[in-house]
């Protein structure tokens, strides 16, 4: 099925929509955002100086990616795919497609070939959407994927294009090949029992030079102490990927009443050893309450490596983002987010101690369970990476260094509205600095690092 977009010429979308260019007092890129489970970007910005682009959607965006070399995609609440062209101007709307897409599964953006990239989603009735050269096309890929859960593009090794990881309906994992074809179809499939709203995570955990997906299972439910009752999942699993084919490498269950929170698992990298990576997780139990664990490979199997100290029954709401060098010092602090407080943690043995806390921000985007408004880059582009998530407002992002043992805001950018979604950081551009893109009510927003 090919769906046709409802298309405003560049001249009228820049017209009717929003544009503002501000100035503020004054490396190449990786984007962070487009994935939920990678949290941490590469490159350098040169915040506070920057350019502001708005434009007014009418509708709040829900879950923002980017779509290189020089473009966004969106959707909105309603399901409604927004595709965003950044030119010399402003934001041009290049296509909009209404009411196609579940509004509570992810979207991604996927590689094409070396020049081209497209945009994978599902519909709400679990057939995988394709947009890609301006035309959105749905198929029924072999398995009805969830509505609710993750869309991960994979590179494989020898190709410039990449497949696409998906959790179907029942909580099986699936391998979708032939994106870039016009064919994609379900390859290879794992029943892991899977959360069906679960967000996958793509990351070398056992150090073998190839990336697993790392997804939740074995949901179970505990009451949440108001007679509510929250899924939880029992179990990590690690599948592995390959051309065609996936296999279980590994599954961590815990021991009941512990149970790992529905977040996803946030990939970090060098916390075990110079060639495997981690990921961050919440672990939680009814005493102890919620605690912040990395769970990394160890005789050859997943295994808790690190655990934090437990927040007591009462404090539940913990959102893990990633872990870096804020301090300069060589040696990588731990972030989290517990109850509007932002927490670093150093590795001492197999423990996280708090080294520095400051309160009144949010980490988690309104729009929905994977979706992080929170992550760490050097937008500042002083060599040290800053946290950057919204005051508990939401009516503002700051940029948060780390100084010894005490957080200080190194930039600030006050929206006037609420945030919507999550943040996204990349070289948006194609100049080779760091942008950052956000929803917040009155509709999409992008600041630009100037030379």
């Amino acid at each position: 099925m090919v769906f046709s977009p409802t298309v405003l010429t560049r001249a009228l979308v820049v017209a009717a929509g929003l544009l503002l260019m501000l100035s503020a007092p004054f490396g190449r890129a990786r984007s962070a955002g487009n994935q939920p489970g990678d949290r941490l970007v590469e490159g350098r910005g040169t915040f506070p100086r920057w350019r502001q682009l708005s434009f007014a959607t009418g509708v709040p965006l829900r879950s923002i990616v980017a779509l290189p070399p020089r473009g966004l995609a969106a959707l909105d609440g309603d399901g409604t795919l927004w595709v965003f062209e950044v030119t010399r101007t402003g934001l041009a709307v290049s296509g909009r497609y209404g009411s196609v897409a579940s509004a509570a599964a992810s979207l991604a953006t996927v590689r094409l070939d070396q020049d081209r990239s497209g945009i994978a989603l599902v519909t709400p009735e679990g057939r995988l959407l394709v947009w890609s050269d301006g035309a959105l096309r749905a198929y029924d890929v072999g398995s009805p994927l969830s509505r609710r859960a993750s869309v991960l593009p994979v590179p494989m090794a020898g190709r410039q294009s990449q497949d696409v990881l998906a959790v179907a309906e029942d909580g099986a994992v699936v391998l979708i090949g032939g994106v870039v074809a016009g064919g994609p179809r379900v390859v290879a499939r794992l029943d892991v029992h899977a959360l069906v709203d679960g967000r996958m995570t793509l990351i070398d955990l056992d150090g073998d030079g190839t990336r697993e997906g790392v997804i939740l299972s074995d949901p179970t439910k505990r009451s949440s102490g108001g007679g509510a009752l929250d899924p939880e999942a029992a179990s990590l699993v690690v599948v592995g990927v390959r051309p065609n084919g996936l296999d279980l490498r590994g599954r961590l269950t815990l021991s009941p009443p512990a149970a790992f929170e529905p977040l996803v698992p946030v990939g970090v990298s060098l916390l075990t050893n110079s060639r495997a990576d981690a990921v961050l997780l919440v672990r939680s139990a009814p005493e102890q309450g919620a605690a912040i664990v990395a769970v990394g490979w160890r005789d050859d199997r997943p295994s808790l490596l690190l655990e934090g100290p437990g927040l007591g029954p009462s404090r539940r709401s913990v959102q893990p983002v990633g872990a870096a060098d804020l301090a300069g010092d060589g040696a990588p602090v731990i972030i989290a987010v517990t109850a509007g407080t932002v927490t670093a943690y150093r590795r001492v043995g197999a423990s996280l101690q708090r080294v520095a806390e400051a309160g009144d921000y949010a980490a988690r985007a309104p729009g929905g369970r994977g979706l992080g408004s929170a992550l760490i880059a050097d937008l500042d582009g002083d060599g040290r990476p800053e946290v950057v998530l919204p005051r508990r407002s939401r009516d503002a992002l700051v940029g948060l260094g780390l100084d010894g043992a005490r957080f200080t805001a190194r930039w600030s950018l006050d929206l006037g509205s609420p945030v919507e979604s999550n943040v996204v950081v990349g070289d948006l551009d194609g100049d080779g600095f760091l942008d950052l893109a956000v929803a917040d009510r009155r509709g999409l927003r992008l600041f630009l690092s100037v030379r």
